[in-house]
Protein backbone atom coordinates (compact mmCIF):
# COMPACT_ATOMS: atom_id res chain seq x y z
CA UNK A 1 0.00 0.00 0.00
CA UNK A 2 1.33 3.46 -0.89
CA UNK A 3 2.45 5.46 2.15
CA UNK A 4 -0.01 8.29 1.40
CA UNK A 5 -3.09 6.07 1.38
CA UNK A 6 -4.94 4.65 4.37
CA UNK A 7 -6.49 1.18 4.45
CA UNK A 8 -9.86 2.79 3.73
CA UNK A 9 -8.52 4.13 0.43
CA UNK A 10 -8.73 7.78 1.56
CA UNK A 11 -5.73 9.88 0.61
CA UNK A 12 -4.18 11.58 3.63
CA UNK A 13 -1.78 14.52 3.54
CA UNK A 14 1.91 13.78 3.61
CA UNK A 15 3.99 15.40 6.32
CA UNK A 16 4.90 18.24 3.97
CA UNK A 17 6.97 18.43 0.81
CA UNK A 18 9.11 21.39 1.72
CA UNK A 19 12.35 19.49 1.47
CA UNK A 20 13.97 17.40 -1.22
CA UNK A 21 13.79 14.13 0.71
CA UNK A 22 10.05 14.42 1.37
CA UNK A 23 9.43 15.37 -2.27
CA UNK A 24 11.38 12.39 -3.56
CA UNK A 25 9.46 10.10 -1.21
CA UNK A 26 6.15 11.49 -2.45
CA UNK A 27 7.15 11.05 -6.09
CA UNK A 28 8.14 7.43 -5.39
CA UNK A 29 4.84 6.70 -3.67
CA UNK A 30 2.81 8.18 -6.54
CA UNK A 31 4.94 6.39 -9.13
CA UNK A 32 4.44 3.08 -7.32
CA UNK A 33 0.70 3.67 -7.31
CA UNK A 34 0.77 4.53 -11.03
CA UNK A 35 2.55 1.26 -11.82
CA UNK A 36 -0.12 -0.64 -9.89
CA UNK A 37 -2.73 1.17 -11.98
CA UNK A 38 -0.89 0.20 -15.17
CA UNK A 39 -0.93 -3.47 -14.16
CA UNK A 40 -4.61 -3.22 -13.19
CA UNK A 41 -5.52 -1.52 -16.50
CA UNK A 42 -7.17 1.33 -14.61
CA UNK A 43 -9.49 3.59 -16.58
CA UNK A 44 -7.91 6.95 -17.44
CA UNK A 45 -10.66 8.92 -15.67
CA UNK A 46 -9.97 7.00 -12.46
CA UNK A 47 -6.24 7.34 -13.03
CA UNK A 48 -6.44 11.12 -13.40
CA UNK A 49 -8.83 11.56 -10.49
CA UNK A 50 -6.66 9.42 -8.21
CA UNK A 51 -3.48 11.22 -9.13
CA UNK A 52 -5.05 14.67 -8.76
CA UNK A 53 -6.40 13.80 -5.30
CA UNK A 54 -2.92 12.70 -4.21
CA UNK A 55 -1.34 15.89 -5.50
CA UNK A 56 -3.92 18.09 -3.75
CA UNK A 57 -3.61 16.12 -0.51
CA UNK A 58 0.16 16.65 -0.55
CA UNK A 59 -0.21 20.41 -0.93
CA UNK A 60 0.47 20.80 -4.67
CA UNK A 61 -1.76 23.76 -5.68
CA UNK A 62 -3.46 22.36 -8.79
CA UNK A 63 -6.92 23.61 -9.79
CA UNK A 64 -7.19 22.03 -13.21
CA UNK A 65 -5.47 19.10 -14.94
CA UNK A 66 -5.92 18.00 -18.53
CA UNK A 67 -4.73 14.83 -20.28
CA UNK A 68 -5.01 14.58 -24.06
CA UNK A 69 -3.85 12.18 -26.77
CA UNK A 70 -4.73 10.80 -30.17
CA UNK A 71 -6.58 7.51 -30.41
CA UNK A 72 -7.60 4.98 -33.04
CA UNK A 73 -11.36 5.17 -33.51
CA UNK A 74 -13.64 5.28 -36.59
CA UNK A 75 -15.61 8.30 -35.30
CA UNK A 76 -13.05 10.57 -33.65
CA UNK A 77 -9.31 11.11 -33.55
CA UNK A 78 -8.49 12.52 -30.14
CA UNK A 79 -9.62 12.31 -26.52
CA UNK A 80 -9.15 14.69 -23.61
CA UNK A 81 -9.83 14.26 -19.88
CA UNK A 82 -10.18 17.34 -17.68
CA UNK A 83 -10.19 17.28 -13.87
CA UNK A 84 -11.13 20.40 -11.89
CA UNK A 85 -10.70 20.95 -8.20
CA UNK A 86 -14.04 22.78 -7.95
CA UNK A 87 -16.10 19.64 -8.47
CA UNK A 88 -13.47 16.91 -8.19
CA UNK A 89 -14.85 15.28 -11.35
CA UNK A 90 -13.24 14.20 -14.64
CA UNK A 91 -14.94 15.13 -17.91
CA UNK A 92 -14.08 13.12 -21.03
CA UNK A 93 -14.38 14.80 -24.44
CA UNK A 94 -13.79 13.37 -27.92
CA UNK A 95 -12.35 15.44 -30.76
CA UNK A 96 -12.92 14.94 -34.47
CA UNK A 97 -9.30 15.71 -35.29
CA UNK A 98 -9.65 17.93 -38.35
CA UNK A 99 -6.57 20.02 -37.61
CA UNK A 100 -7.20 22.50 -40.42
CA UNK A 101 -10.69 23.38 -39.13
CA UNK A 102 -10.07 23.04 -35.38
CA UNK A 103 -9.09 26.55 -34.44
CA UNK A 104 -8.78 25.72 -30.73
CA UNK A 105 -6.16 23.08 -31.55
CA UNK A 106 -4.37 25.25 -34.12
CA UNK A 107 -3.97 28.05 -31.56
CA UNK A 108 -3.21 25.83 -28.57
CA UNK A 109 0.02 25.51 -26.57
CA UNK A 110 -0.01 21.77 -27.35
CA UNK A 111 0.08 22.37 -31.11
CA UNK A 112 2.99 24.77 -30.63
CA UNK A 113 4.84 22.23 -28.46
CA UNK A 114 4.29 19.53 -31.06
CA UNK A 115 5.47 21.71 -33.95
CA UNK A 116 8.44 22.99 -31.97
CA UNK A 117 9.31 19.57 -30.51
CA UNK A 118 9.28 21.04 -27.02
CA UNK A 119 8.63 18.62 -24.15
CA UNK A 120 7.53 21.17 -21.53
CA UNK A 121 6.30 24.75 -21.33
CA UNK A 122 5.53 27.10 -18.46
CA UNK A 123 3.66 30.38 -18.54
CA UNK A 124 3.14 32.84 -15.70
CA UNK A 125 -0.30 34.36 -16.22
CA UNK A 126 0.01 37.32 -13.81
CA UNK A 127 2.76 39.66 -12.62
CA UNK A 128 5.74 41.22 -14.38
CA UNK A 129 6.90 37.89 -15.86
CA UNK A 130 3.47 37.02 -17.35
CA UNK A 131 3.43 35.69 -20.92
CA UNK A 132 -0.09 35.13 -22.27
CA UNK A 133 0.64 34.15 -25.87
CA UNK A 134 -2.21 31.69 -26.54
CA UNK A 135 -5.97 32.35 -26.45
CA UNK A 136 -6.60 29.58 -23.91
CA UNK A 137 -4.13 31.20 -21.51
CA UNK A 138 -6.09 34.44 -21.66
CA UNK A 139 -9.20 32.41 -20.81
CA UNK A 140 -7.43 30.84 -17.86
CA UNK A 141 -6.26 34.24 -16.62
CA UNK A 142 -9.85 35.53 -16.71
CA UNK A 143 -10.74 32.49 -14.60
CA UNK A 144 -8.18 33.60 -11.96
CA UNK A 145 -5.45 31.27 -13.17
CA UNK A 146 -1.96 32.38 -12.20
CA UNK A 147 0.44 29.75 -13.53
CA UNK A 148 0.29 27.17 -16.35
CA UNK A 149 2.54 24.17 -16.89
CA UNK A 150 2.39 21.75 -19.85
CA UNK A 151 4.28 18.50 -20.49
CA UNK A 152 4.45 16.34 -23.61
CA UNK A 153 5.54 12.69 -23.47
CA UNK A 154 6.02 10.82 -26.77
CA UNK A 155 5.61 7.06 -27.05
CA UNK A 156 5.43 4.37 -29.74
CA UNK A 157 2.16 2.49 -30.28
CA UNK A 158 3.19 0.21 -33.17
CA UNK A 159 6.75 0.19 -34.45
CA UNK A 160 5.63 -1.53 -37.67
CA UNK A 161 3.04 1.11 -38.53
CA UNK A 162 3.54 4.37 -40.38
CA UNK A 163 1.34 5.86 -37.61
CA UNK A 164 3.57 4.52 -34.88
CA UNK A 165 4.00 7.61 -32.70
CA UNK A 166 1.67 9.22 -30.21
CA UNK A 167 2.00 11.82 -27.49
CA UNK A 168 0.38 12.33 -24.15
CA UNK A 169 -0.12 15.97 -23.24
CA UNK A 170 -0.53 16.92 -19.60
CA UNK A 171 -1.36 20.47 -18.53
CA UNK A 172 -1.69 21.92 -15.03
CA UNK A 173 -3.25 25.19 -13.91
CA UNK A 174 -3.09 26.83 -10.49
CA UNK A 175 -4.89 29.82 -8.95
CA UNK A 176 -2.43 30.24 -6.10
CA UNK A 177 -1.22 33.87 -6.23
CA UNK A 178 2.43 32.83 -6.09
CA UNK A 179 1.95 30.16 -8.77
CA UNK A 180 3.83 26.88 -8.84
CA UNK A 181 7.04 26.61 -6.89
CA UNK A 182 10.15 24.99 -8.35
CA UNK A 183 9.51 22.04 -6.06
CA UNK A 184 5.92 21.73 -7.38
CA UNK A 185 7.18 21.62 -10.96
CA UNK A 186 9.83 19.05 -10.05
CA UNK A 187 7.17 16.79 -8.53
CA UNK A 188 4.83 17.16 -11.54
CA UNK A 189 7.71 16.38 -13.88
CA UNK A 190 8.80 13.47 -11.70
CA UNK A 191 5.50 11.62 -12.04
CA UNK A 192 4.88 12.45 -15.70
CA UNK A 193 6.55 9.45 -17.36
CA UNK A 194 4.94 6.90 -15.06
CA UNK A 195 1.58 8.53 -15.62
CA UNK A 196 2.20 8.32 -19.38
CA UNK A 197 3.04 4.61 -19.07
CA UNK A 198 -0.24 3.96 -17.24
CA UNK A 199 -2.13 5.93 -19.89
CA UNK A 200 -0.37 4.05 -22.68
CA UNK A 201 -1.46 0.70 -21.23
CA UNK A 202 -5.07 1.85 -21.20
CA UNK A 203 -4.83 3.46 -24.66
CA UNK A 204 -3.52 0.20 -26.13
CA UNK A 205 -6.33 -1.70 -24.38
CA UNK A 206 -8.99 0.66 -25.74
CA UNK A 207 -7.55 0.62 -29.26
CA UNK A 208 -7.48 -3.18 -29.30
CA UNK A 209 -11.11 -3.27 -28.23
CA UNK A 210 -12.04 -0.64 -30.81
CA UNK A 211 -10.36 -2.56 -33.63
CA UNK A 212 -12.01 -5.86 -32.69
CA UNK A 213 -15.46 -4.36 -32.20
CA UNK A 214 -15.21 -2.28 -35.38
CA UNK A 215 -14.27 -5.23 -37.57
CA UNK A 216 -16.07 -8.08 -35.77
CA UNK A 217 -18.94 -6.45 -33.88
CA UNK A 218 -19.39 -5.89 -30.16
CA UNK A 219 -20.21 -9.46 -29.11
CA UNK A 220 -17.77 -11.21 -31.43
CA UNK A 221 -15.02 -8.73 -30.55
CA UNK A 222 -15.59 -9.41 -26.86
CA UNK A 223 -15.40 -13.17 -27.42
CA UNK A 224 -12.10 -12.84 -29.30
CA UNK A 225 -10.67 -10.62 -26.55
CA UNK A 226 -11.70 -13.27 -24.04
CA UNK A 227 -9.59 -15.87 -25.85
CA UNK A 228 -11.88 -17.42 -28.44
CA UNK A 229 -9.23 -17.40 -31.18
CA UNK A 230 -8.49 -21.06 -31.87
CA UNK A 231 -9.66 -22.82 -35.01
CA UNK A 232 -12.94 -24.54 -34.29
CA UNK A 233 -13.86 -22.36 -31.29
CA UNK A 234 -17.55 -21.66 -31.76
CA UNK A 235 -20.72 -20.55 -30.06
CA UNK A 236 -24.33 -21.45 -30.83
CA UNK A 237 -26.80 -18.61 -30.61
CA UNK A 238 -30.52 -18.60 -31.21
CA UNK A 239 -31.63 -15.35 -32.76
CA UNK A 240 -33.81 -13.43 -35.13
CA UNK A 241 -31.63 -13.48 -38.24
CA UNK A 242 -31.50 -10.48 -40.57
CA UNK A 243 -30.15 -10.74 -44.12
CA UNK A 244 -30.40 -7.66 -46.32
CA UNK A 245 -28.90 -7.04 -49.75
CA UNK A 246 -28.69 -4.11 -52.15
CA UNK A 247 -30.73 -5.04 -55.20
CA UNK A 248 -29.37 -2.65 -57.81
CA UNK A 249 -25.69 -2.51 -56.87
CA UNK A 250 -24.44 -3.16 -60.41
CA UNK A 251 -26.47 -0.25 -61.80
CA UNK A 252 -25.36 2.08 -59.02
CA UNK A 253 -21.70 1.09 -59.48
CA UNK A 254 -21.92 1.64 -63.23
CA UNK A 255 -23.56 5.02 -62.72
CA UNK A 256 -21.03 6.44 -60.24
CA UNK A 257 -17.88 4.48 -61.18
CA UNK A 258 -15.76 2.14 -59.11
CA UNK A 259 -13.92 4.87 -57.21
CA UNK A 260 -17.13 6.37 -55.82
CA UNK A 261 -18.98 3.12 -55.23
CA UNK A 262 -17.36 2.50 -51.85
CA UNK A 263 -18.91 5.71 -50.58
CA UNK A 264 -22.25 4.63 -52.01
CA UNK A 265 -22.04 1.34 -50.15
CA UNK A 266 -21.25 3.15 -46.91
CA UNK A 267 -24.34 5.33 -47.36
CA UNK A 268 -26.43 2.20 -47.95
CA UNK A 269 -25.01 0.38 -44.93
CA UNK A 270 -25.50 3.49 -42.81
CA UNK A 271 -29.21 3.35 -43.61
CA UNK A 272 -29.69 -0.41 -43.20
CA UNK A 273 -27.02 -1.83 -40.90
CA UNK A 274 -27.15 1.42 -38.93
CA UNK A 275 -30.82 0.71 -38.17
CA UNK A 276 -29.88 -2.76 -36.87
CA UNK A 277 -27.35 -1.31 -34.44
CA UNK A 278 -29.70 1.45 -33.32
CA UNK A 279 -32.29 -1.11 -32.24
CA UNK A 280 -29.93 -3.41 -30.38
CA UNK A 281 -28.99 -5.89 -33.11
CA UNK A 282 -25.51 -7.16 -33.84
CA UNK A 283 -24.01 -6.83 -37.32
CA UNK A 284 -21.99 -10.00 -37.84
CA UNK A 285 -20.80 -9.72 -41.41
CA UNK A 286 -20.81 -7.60 -44.53
CA UNK A 287 -20.83 -9.88 -47.57
CA UNK A 288 -20.25 -7.64 -50.56
CA UNK A 289 -23.21 -5.26 -50.34
CA UNK A 290 -25.21 -7.59 -48.07
CA UNK A 291 -25.55 -7.50 -44.28
CA UNK A 292 -25.92 -10.47 -41.96
CA UNK A 293 -27.10 -9.49 -38.49
CA UNK A 294 -28.82 -11.03 -35.49
CA UNK A 295 -31.08 -10.04 -32.62
CA UNK A 296 -30.09 -12.63 -29.98
CA UNK A 297 -32.67 -14.69 -28.09
CA UNK A 298 -32.12 -15.98 -24.56
CA UNK A 299 -31.79 -19.73 -24.03
CA UNK A 300 -35.22 -19.91 -22.39
CA UNK A 301 -36.68 -17.77 -25.22
CA UNK A 302 -38.33 -15.39 -22.76
CA UNK A 303 -37.21 -12.47 -24.94
CA UNK A 304 -38.28 -13.99 -28.29
CA UNK A 305 -41.06 -11.45 -28.68
CA UNK A 306 -38.73 -8.61 -27.67
CA UNK A 307 -36.12 -9.68 -30.24
CA UNK A 308 -38.77 -9.86 -32.99
CA UNK A 309 -40.09 -6.46 -31.92
CA UNK A 310 -36.59 -4.95 -32.11
CA UNK A 311 -36.05 -6.48 -35.56
CA UNK A 312 -39.39 -5.06 -36.70
CA UNK A 313 -38.42 -1.56 -35.63
CA UNK A 314 -34.99 -1.90 -37.23
CA UNK A 315 -36.61 -2.94 -40.53
CA UNK A 316 -39.04 -0.03 -40.39
CA UNK A 317 -36.22 2.37 -39.53
CA UNK A 318 -34.17 1.04 -42.46
CA UNK A 319 -37.12 1.65 -44.78
CA UNK A 320 -37.46 5.24 -43.58
CA UNK A 321 -33.71 5.78 -43.90
CA UNK A 322 -33.59 4.44 -47.46
CA UNK A 323 -36.60 6.51 -48.54
CA UNK A 324 -35.06 9.69 -47.08
CA UNK A 325 -31.69 8.85 -48.65
CA UNK A 326 -33.30 8.27 -52.03
CA UNK A 327 -35.05 11.65 -51.87
CA UNK A 328 -31.67 13.33 -51.43
CA UNK A 329 -30.11 11.20 -54.15
CA UNK A 330 -32.84 12.17 -56.59
CA UNK A 331 -32.06 15.85 -56.03
CA UNK A 332 -28.47 15.34 -57.23
CA UNK A 333 -29.29 12.95 -60.07
CA UNK A 334 -28.18 9.71 -58.43
CA UNK A 335 -29.92 6.37 -58.88
CA UNK A 336 -32.14 5.36 -55.96
CA UNK A 337 -31.17 2.53 -53.67
CA UNK A 338 -33.31 -0.57 -53.45
CA UNK A 339 -32.91 -3.59 -51.25
CA UNK A 340 -34.37 -6.88 -50.11
CA UNK A 341 -34.59 -8.07 -46.50
CA UNK A 342 -35.29 -11.55 -45.19
CA UNK A 343 -35.85 -12.27 -41.48
CA UNK A 344 -36.03 -15.68 -39.87
CA UNK A 345 -35.65 -17.27 -36.42
CA UNK A 346 -33.15 -20.03 -35.85
CA UNK A 347 -29.82 -21.11 -34.49
CA UNK A 348 -26.53 -19.84 -35.88
CA UNK A 349 -23.00 -20.94 -35.08
CA UNK A 350 -20.34 -18.31 -35.13
CA UNK A 351 -16.72 -18.96 -34.53
CA UNK A 352 -13.30 -19.38 -36.11
CA UNK A 353 -12.66 -20.87 -39.53
CA UNK A 354 -9.65 -20.79 -41.84
CA UNK A 355 -6.06 -21.77 -41.16
CA UNK A 356 -3.98 -21.09 -38.06
CA UNK A 357 -2.13 -18.22 -39.76
CA UNK A 358 -5.33 -16.51 -40.95
CA UNK A 359 -8.53 -16.99 -38.98
CA UNK A 360 -11.90 -15.47 -39.77
CA UNK A 361 -14.61 -15.08 -37.16
CA UNK A 362 -17.67 -15.95 -39.22
CA UNK A 363 -21.24 -17.24 -39.10
CA UNK A 364 -22.51 -20.56 -40.39
CA UNK A 365 -25.71 -22.52 -39.97
CA UNK A 366 -28.80 -23.68 -41.78
CA UNK A 367 -30.91 -20.85 -40.38
CA UNK A 368 -28.53 -18.19 -41.72
CA UNK A 369 -28.69 -19.80 -45.19
CA UNK A 370 -32.48 -19.86 -44.97
CA UNK A 371 -32.62 -16.15 -44.10
CA UNK A 372 -30.48 -15.41 -47.17
CA UNK A 373 -32.81 -17.51 -49.36
CA UNK A 374 -35.84 -15.67 -47.96
CA UNK A 375 -34.20 -12.41 -49.00
CA UNK A 376 -33.68 -13.77 -52.52
CA UNK A 377 -37.45 -14.26 -52.83
CA UNK A 378 -38.20 -10.58 -52.13
CA UNK A 379 -37.48 -9.64 -55.73
CA UNK A 380 -39.55 -12.52 -57.13
CA UNK A 381 -42.52 -11.62 -54.92
CA UNK A 382 -42.17 -7.87 -55.38
CA UNK A 383 -41.72 -7.05 -51.68
CA UNK A 384 -38.85 -5.37 -49.91
CA UNK A 385 -39.24 -7.43 -46.75
CA UNK A 386 -40.26 -11.04 -46.17
CA UNK A 387 -40.32 -12.84 -42.84
CA UNK A 388 -40.84 -16.42 -41.75
CA UNK A 389 -43.93 -17.48 -39.79
CA UNK A 390 -42.19 -17.32 -36.39
CA UNK A 391 -41.19 -13.70 -36.92
CA UNK A 392 -44.66 -12.87 -38.26
CA UNK A 393 -46.27 -14.35 -35.16
CA UNK A 394 -44.41 -12.04 -32.80
CA UNK A 395 -44.23 -8.71 -34.65
CA UNK A 396 -46.89 -6.13 -33.85
CA UNK A 397 -47.82 -5.05 -37.35
CA UNK A 398 -50.16 -6.34 -40.07
CA UNK A 399 -48.71 -9.03 -42.34
CA UNK A 400 -49.83 -10.50 -45.64
CA UNK A 401 -49.40 -14.23 -46.12
CA UNK A 402 -47.49 -14.84 -49.35
CA UNK A 403 -47.69 -18.64 -49.33
CA UNK A 404 -45.21 -21.44 -48.80
CA UNK A 405 -42.01 -21.46 -50.84
CA UNK A 406 -39.13 -23.88 -51.12
CA UNK A 407 -35.90 -22.12 -50.25
CA UNK A 408 -33.35 -22.73 -52.99
CA UNK A 409 -30.62 -25.20 -52.13
CA UNK A 410 -31.90 -25.93 -48.61
CA UNK A 411 -34.61 -28.52 -49.14
CA UNK A 412 -36.77 -26.49 -46.76
CA UNK A 413 -40.21 -25.05 -47.50
CA UNK A 414 -41.37 -22.12 -45.38
CA UNK A 415 -44.53 -20.07 -45.23
CA UNK A 416 -43.58 -16.42 -45.82
CA UNK A 417 -45.24 -13.16 -44.84
CA UNK A 418 -44.88 -9.55 -46.00
CA UNK A 419 -45.13 -7.05 -43.11
CA UNK A 420 -46.81 -3.67 -43.43
CA UNK A 421 -44.58 -1.15 -41.63
CA UNK A 422 -46.85 1.89 -42.10
CA UNK A 423 -47.89 2.24 -38.46
CA UNK A 424 -44.43 1.37 -37.16
CA UNK A 425 -42.83 3.97 -39.44
CA UNK A 426 -45.35 6.53 -38.18
CA UNK A 427 -44.36 5.77 -34.57
CA UNK A 428 -40.67 6.14 -35.43
CA UNK A 429 -41.28 9.48 -37.12
CA UNK A 430 -43.15 10.69 -34.02
CA UNK A 431 -40.23 9.61 -31.83
CA UNK A 432 -37.79 11.39 -34.13
CA UNK A 433 -39.77 14.62 -34.03
CA UNK A 434 -40.02 14.40 -30.23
Amino acid sequence: MSNNQSSSGVVTPLPGTNNAQAARGFVRSVNDWLMECALDDTDISELLSGMASRLVASGIPIDRVMVAFKTLHPLYEGVSYIWTKENGQVVRTTHMGDDEKDRDWAESPMKWMLDSDVSFMRRHLIGPSAVVDFPILETFRRQRGTDYYALMTPFVTDSDSTLNSNRIFMTYLTRRPSGFSDEDLAILSGIQRRFAVSCKMRINHEETRTILETYLGTDAGQRVRNGQIKLGDSTKTRAVIWFSDMRNSTSVATHVGDDAFLGEMNDFFGATAGAVLKHGGQVLRYIGDATLAIFPIDEDETNLETACYAALYAAAEAQLNIDALNARREEVGKLPFDYGLGMHVGEVIYGNVGVSERVDFTVVGQAANEAARIEQLTKQLGRRVLVSSTVARFISCPTEEMGAYELQGTGVSLKLFAPDFSETCHRIELMRSA
